[in-house]
């Protein structure tokens, strides 16, 4: 423990010196919005920077990051702390076991990947086979599987992917026999869990209207709804169950 301690110590007196070096930042540009709300006038100087795509707001960010990283890569022991903190993380890991549809699933981190493999097998003792591999879909680690839902019958799964950490997600069906994916995609999907029917012949699932183009990731969200989707159809023909009009 005293040695931690000492560890411990000697970085945050190395990062309170680095913190006191002088740094210039980049200095963003103020615009002239205002927007008046019932006679009251609210200037909203930054409001240019919602247009995420912008030129302007990339070279401001790549600005803010080089000095961030300067910062970041001069602190003292931090390979030292990288390399401990690695060696703790490196461990094998099992989720607990679902049994749906005739077969026991379940996921297995070998301790380094960056997402975890799916598995499925007959019997607790039987010969295990992998059903999905995140890792080798996105190899990049861009992109996230965020839920992985077996059909009643056994014969399908759906996993939902996430792009970039948004939290928007992507359904696709996959036939657990050969091993590829259906048609079916299922988009605008946020905050919202599926369920299958008994038959395996489709599920329930929670969307939202699609934004506007380019704007999927600052437009506002509202006017959720609830809709069956039948398997092997287009996602225009899901069926309405459930909206809150008011």
């Amino acid at each position: 423990m005293r040695g931690v301690a000492r560890v411990l110590a000697f970085l945050i007196a190395a990062t309170l010196t680095v913190a006191t070096q002088q740094r210039i930042y980049p200095q963003p540009r103020k615009g002239s919005t205002v927007d008046d709300y019932f006679g009251t006038k609210i200037a909203d100087p930054y409001r240019w920077m919602e247009a995420l795509n912008s030129p302007e707001l990339k070279r401001w960010i790549d600005a803010e990051n080089a000095i961030t990283f300067k910062y970041l890569d001069g602190l003292p022991v931090r390979d030292q702390l990288k390399a401990r903190i690695t060696e703790l993380w490196n461990y094998p890991r099992v989720s607990a076991p679902n049994f749906e549809g005739g077969r026991w699933f379940y996921s297995r981190n070998t301790g380094l990947q960056r997402q975890s493999v799916f598995f499925a097998r007959e019997t607790l003792s039987g010969p295990e086979r992998v059903v999905l591999d995140p890792n080798q879909l996105w190899p990049d680690g861009s992109t996230a599987l965020s839920s992985f839902d077996p059909s009643p019958d056994g014969r399908y799964f759906a996993y939902a992917a996430s792009e970039g950490g948004s939290d928007w997600q992507t359904y696709r069906v996959r036939d657990l026999q050969s091993g590829k994916d259906l048609t079916d995609t299922i988009r605008w999907v946020k905050f919202s869990s599926l369920a299958w029917t008994q038959d395996g012949k489709g599920f329930f699932y929670g969307r939202y209207p699609e934004p506007p183009a380019g704007k999927m990731l600052e437009a506002a969200i509202r006017d959720k709804k609830i809709y069956y989707h039948r398997l092997n159809t287009p996602q225009a023909d899901d069926r309405l169950v459930y909206e809150l009009p008011d």
